[in-house]
């Protein structure tokens, strides 16, 4: 499974909230808040770019993959 981090990054950028980021990145701020929430299913490579724009990062630091655990 992948899992967004945007709240950890946007925690250490400076402690920003979604109205500041959706002002830094263009992005709708539902979008913002699916991402945030972890309950985002799919996001446009356009939004990552906005987002790693916005706080200077690289996709890898807004993603993270946790291995699940498939039932036999």
């Amino acid at each position: 499974m992948i899992k967004f981090k945007l709240d950890r990054i946007m925690f250490e950028k400076d402690k920003i909230k979604v109205p500041k980021l959706q002002e830094l990145s263009g992005v709708n701020k539902n979008t913002l808040y699916a991402i945030y929430n972890n309950t985002a299913t799919r996001v446009d490579l356009s939004v990552l770019n906005r987002l790693c724009a916005a706080l200077n990062c690289q996709p890898g630091d807004l993603l993270e993959y946790v291995p699940s655990q498939i039932e036999e």
